[in-house]
């Protein structure tokens, strides 16, 4: 622990650790904070990383014990959240009113109402880890404060700045086909796929398209489905699997899985009503909301998604 005086205030900072320390995410809830300016020290950070609420301690005139029952009610609450959260760091700032006494007796009486406060917070368990600094303000605040109709309650105080870490923001990726498959490991970056083709299209696929929230056939669905009968009466040692899917803006979930069914059964069906044998057709399953083709930016890639899916199986 370190100690700086200056003229015009006494602030104490915690600190036990090196440069290379500070570095760690082992360290992350001792970091030092400036006393000027009340930011917080981060290597290399440009961007917010807490936010800060502040807790009253309010005192008695020209006093800086802990004896009354309002004052003992603000710190207990700090100490509960503080014990409860391992994430929060606090620093203490003392004030003091001008009529308290000369300069130098309201910055010594500021620093003690700090000081009083963060023993009475370590003899509660609060970890001294968190403590990032201890200042006192003297009668700054009370001359620039004058107006205040309630200026000697205004100023007998302390304030404990609680500062809660916020959650790191999400990492941006190059994603340029919306496919959530960062462009670095995907490998058709200008083709939404998914993760399990590495970010391609499974081009093995005859799309069977529907009109949106429907599984009806019709005049396109028809012409796709003949050209698959097709194939299979003049090869009947090929076999399919049919799979039906439904866009997320096409309902609910339970829906989506009932329409994606529906989808499948009917391909199937008109299948077996041109002759296509039973046998040629292994799986049919409905897959609900999965595997959409594009990332559904305006209704021609919603429409694109209702469909159902035949994959040529050859033995």
């Amino acid at each position: 622990m370190c100690v700086l005086l200056t003229a015009f205030c006494c602030t104490i900072y915690y600190h036990s650790a090196s440069a290379e320390t500070l570095k760690s995410d082992s360290y992350l809830h001792c970091r030092t904070t400036s006393a000027l300016n009340l930011k917080p020290f981060y290597i290399n950070d440009s961007i917010p990383w807490y936010r800060t609420d502040t807790v009253v301690a309010p005192f008695e005139y020209k006093q800086s014990a802990l004896f009354q029952p309002f004052t003992f009610k603000a710190i207990d609450s700090v100490v509960n959240i503080l014990l409860k959260n391992d994430s929060v760091f606090f620093s203490i700032n003392g004030y003091a009113h001008v009529d308290e006494g000369s300069d130098t007796i309201c910055y010594y009486l500021s620093l003690n109402r700090a000081l009083v406060i963060k023993d009475y917070l370590f003899a509660r368990g609060v970890d001294s880890c968190k403590l990032s600094f201890v200042k006192g303000w003297g009668n700054v605040r009370s001359i620039r404060r004058k107006t205040n109709a309630e200026i000697l309650r205004y100023n007998c105080r302390a304030e404990i700045m609680l500062n809660y870490l916020l959650p790191p923001p999400p990492l941006a990726i190059h994603d340029r086909d919306e496919d959530g498959i960062a462009d670095e490991v995907d490998e058709c970056p200008d083709e939404y796929g998914e993760i399990e083709t590495h970010g391609c299209p499974d081009r093995n696929a005859i799309v069977v398209p529907f009109i949106n929230q429907q599984y009806s056939l019709f005049s396109v669905s028809y012409s796709v489905l003949d050209s698959v009968k097709n194939i299979l009466s003049k090869d009947p040692s090929i076999s399919i699997s049919i799979a039906g899917y439904a866009h997320k803006t096409e309902g609910i979930n339970t829906f989506c899985l009932l329409l994606a069914a529906q989808r499948a059964d009917i391909a199937k069906r008109y299948l077996l009503s041109r002759g296509i044998a039973k046998e040629q057709i292994e799986s049919v399953k409905g897959l609900g909301k999965k595997k959409p083709l594009n990332p559904g930016r305006n209704p021609a890639e919603i429409n694109r998604n209702c469909r159902a899916e035949i994959f040529l199986i050859r033995h």
